[in-house]
């Protein structure tokens, strides 16, 4: 007899994932991802049973409207997965001096621009990764993320409640994996899990015809 699939819930940090998928690896024409499927086909031995997708809403300003209109459609997208639950946090601005990469022979070397920033996505992820083990939510977590602050709340699964917990890494996208020696697995995404694993591009959700961007 087949032993029975781990029941399974994945941890993605979006704004993580996204940098090492689509702007590292250039992976930029799957976009439009199904981040169920995804995991899923990552994880053929687990039963992944719920994704805890965190993110953020862009600020529309400052020229982001298409970005915010692109990223509006694609959450309303994956609103309509099931087992999928997205976890918003938000983006904030600070005004920071940054050095100018080519100053003029004469004037100011720095220049006061804005940085976005995103605030409460791991503080989320962290939580729901801690009161999910807990109470009983899986038999294993994963984490999508190479974000160092995880590395705590990671370390407290396995230690404190003796839950393993595994890191889905991308191909090329990520510098050296930071839970290399703490999870109990690290598994590498590549292409073919992207390909194999696209929204249709047209989806009908809550009463809306959602069409894939035409950028992506």
């Amino acid at each position: 007899m087949a032993l029975p699939k781990p029941r399974t819930r994945v941890y993605v940090d979006g704004l993580n994932f996204y940098c090492a998928a689509f702007r590292r690896s250039r992976f930029e024409r799957f976009k439009w991802l199904d981040v169920s499927a995804f995991c899923s086909a990552a994880l053929p031995r687990n039963d992944v049973e719920l994704v805890r997708y965190f993110t953020a809403r862009l600020d529309p300003s400052r020229g982001r409207a298409g970005q915010r209109a692109r990223q509006d459609a694609y959450l309303l997208a994956l609103r309509s997965l099931p087992g999928l639950a997205i976890h918003y946090g938000q983006f904030v601005e600070h005004p920071k001096l940054h050095w100018l990469v080519s100053p003029p022979p004469r004037g100011p070397r720095r220049a006061l621009v804005w940085v976005p920033e995103e605030k409460g996505s791991d503080v989320n992820l962290a939580s729901h990764l801690l009161v999910d083990g807990s109470t009983g939510g899986y038999d294993v977590a994963v984490v999508v993320s190479n974000d160092a602050d995880l590395l705590e709340p990671v370390r407290l699964v396995r230690e404190v409640l003796g839950l393993p917990v595994g890191v889905l890494k991308v191909q090329g996208g990520q510098r050296a994996c930071v839970f290399a020696k703490q999870a109990d697995f690290v598994r590498t995404v590549r292409r073919s899990h992207f390909a194999a694993s696209q929204l249709p591009d047209v989806i009908e959700n809550e009463g809306t015809r959602i069409q894939k961007p035409p950028e992506w």
